[in-house]
């Protein structure tokens, strides 16, 4: 064997070995934490034991809390425990390979593990009849920007894990909310108005909070979920002796690279709110004197009395924290006394975060109603049902591939086999990599990329076998056979690739979940076809021995 074959066997069994490491979190055991309530009974226990068979599953039990460990624990399993009696929450811990790995756990879409669709619009009759003008397109988009941010303000409080919000054009916005266990919850809480208040700090009783918040929380992370704050509120105001006439809330920071908002630290505010949301008129993103990103605000004139007494002297140097939803957004210091009804809020911000909290500021001088204008509901147990259909449908597929190229092509058939199953790991290593999100399209996609892949084979061979019929030795026809239907491959599959993306560009949802493993599978599909296998042939040619293919 010489140097460029050490070489390439070194490349790609590493390649392999790489790729097999990657789908573990996808197709490895995976285990799963269910947590139970306090007041749990050991009928809810046990009913949670009874759903998983001893053959296919293991459970440990922890008091409250039952791991779960085996191949079959999916999302929609997961989504499944969340519904029964005494479960206060559901997650499939992180697999190894995540911790050391770029590698992700392909995730299920709403198809594949159950949950809510709906798709939001703010009420655009409403506020034209609050302006009393009619909105331009400008207006229309700026407001959906704005719920937009209502959305991710209000997402928290339902326990989902991992919610997709996107806007859908300028006048709408998509919500997936996998494993939701409140349907008419979500439906209420996205009908209603934002809160916004303006309530000074209490920067006493805030060290003493800070200090509480420093000692038990040094090793761990905040709860997202609203409800558990509320409890960790509790035990601060316990700790620190809190007075009635304050309240423990938490200070919300946005994740520049994913836009999730979730808690940094607690705050102490008055309970007396100093200013509503209706007290700001305007808001927008400006620049100071020295170039700063500032935000602009003017207030009404109720709101102008209010704002003069709150920034009065006696209020210098404190701070005055702006809550949407009991959640606080920005405390800026007040540094002088505005009576003019009009100020700036200044801080290091860019212009993004300076847009983000104008919008939340405007959310109270103009609340936004959402409407809903489409909605699905699947099921956990459907969702698993999909799975499983999928999956069979998969395999069968897969399996009727298997049989013809072996049946046709004979040792030939085995070796083409072989770069099917290369081109599986593969494609689920990539779109793992992506963390992409798999729906029944997606399996689809899979299939049909496969079922493409052994047409390259096919062309491959019926190229050799016609090289040997002229009388070529085994090596130089499977050089001819490779060399000479590569750009015919290219060009095949160039069709395909081009489709695919334009799918990708032009869909949406599952569309595009289709043409992102049609694409992934189709690239794969000629590496392996054109690399992997040949490396086969060229490693069989190299016994001199060999004078024939069985083809």
């Amino acid at each position: 064997m010489n140097r460029g074959m050490v070489y390439k066997s070194i490349f790609i069994i590493s390649l392999i070995v790489f790729a097999v490491l990657l789908i573990l979190p996808t197709v490895g055991t995976k285990s799963m934490e269910i947590r139970f309530y306090d007041s749990a009974t050991e009928q809810d226990i046990d009913a949670v034991k009874e759903r998983f068979s001893s053959d296919q599953y293991k459970l440990k039990i922890n008091d409250k809390t039952i791991i779960v460990s085996g191949r079959n624990v999916t999302d929609a399993i997961m989504n499944e425990m969340k519904i029964y009696n005494g479960v206060a929450d559901a997650k499939i811990l992180d697999h190894w390979a995540q911790k050391f790995l770029p590698a992700k756990k392909i995730t299920l879409g709403l198809d594949l593990q159950g949950g809510m669709y709906l798709v939001l619009q703010a009420d655009f009759e409403g506020i034209e009849k609050k302006v009393g003008r009619e909105l331009t397109e400008k207006d229309k988009n700026e407001i959906t920007q704005q719920a937009l941010e209502i959305i991710r303000n209000r997402i928290d409080k339902f326990g989902v894990s991992e919610p997709s919000i996107r806007p859908r054009g300028n006048e709408a916005i998509e919500v997936q909310l996998p494993g939701v266990k409140d349907p008419t919850g979500v439906k209420k809480a996205f009908g209603d108005t934002g809160t916004l208040e303006y309530r000074l700090v209490d920067d006493t009783y805030s060290k003493a909070a800070m200090e509480w918040f420093a000692q038990n929380y040094k090793d761990k992370s905040l709860p997202e979920r609203f409800d558990d704050l509320v409890l960790v509120a509790e035990d601060i105001s316990k700790a620190i002796n809190l007075p009635n006439t304050l309240e423990v809330l938490f200070d919300y920071d946005r994740n520049h690279d994913t836009g999730v908002v979730s808690p940094k630290y607690p705050m102490v505010l008055q309970k007396e709110i100093s200013l509503s949301g209706t007290d700001i008129q305007e808001a927008t993103v400006d620049r100071d004197e020295r170039g700063r990103v500032v935000v602009a605000f003017k207030t009404t004139a109720d709101g102008s009395l209010k704002f003069a007494k709150v920034t009065s002297e006696q209020n210098h140097g404190r701070r005055l924290a702006i809550v949407l939803d009991k959640k606080i957004r920005s405390a800026p210091a007040i540094q002088t006394t505005i009576t003019a009804g009009a100020g700036t809020i200044t801080g290091s911000f860019t212009y993004n975060e300076a847009l983000v909290l104008a919008r939340v500021i405007k959310e109270g001088a103009l609340p936004v109603s959402l409407k809903i204008a489409e909605e699905r509901t699947v099921g956990p147990s459907l969702g698993q049902d999909s799975i499983e259909a999928g999956v069979k449908a998969f395999l069968i597929g897969l399996a009727g591939i298997f049989i013809f190229a072996i049946v046709y092509y004979k040792a030939a058939g085995i070796i083409a086999d072989f770069g099917l199953v290369l081109n599986l790991v593969f494609s689920i290593a990539i779109l793992s990599m992506l963390g992409f999100t798999l729906t029944i399209p997606g399996i689809a996609g899979m299939l049909l990329s496969i079922g493409m892949a052994i047409d390259a084979n096919v062309l491959i061979y019926e190229r050799i076998k016609e090289e040997l019929r002229r009388g070529k030795s085994v090596r130089i026809a499977i050089e001819n056979g490779f060399d000479r239907v590569f750009w015919t491959i290219f060009d095949a599959n160039l069709t395909t690739i081009l489709a695919a993306f334009i799918l990708y560009q032009y869909g949406t949802g599952p569309i595009k979940g289709f043409a992102v493993t049609l694409f992934v599978g189709i690239l794969v599909s000629m590496f392996v076809a054109l690399y992997v296998t040949r490396y086969v042939y060229e490693l069989m040619s190299l016994n001199k021995k060999m004078t024939k293919l069985s083809i």
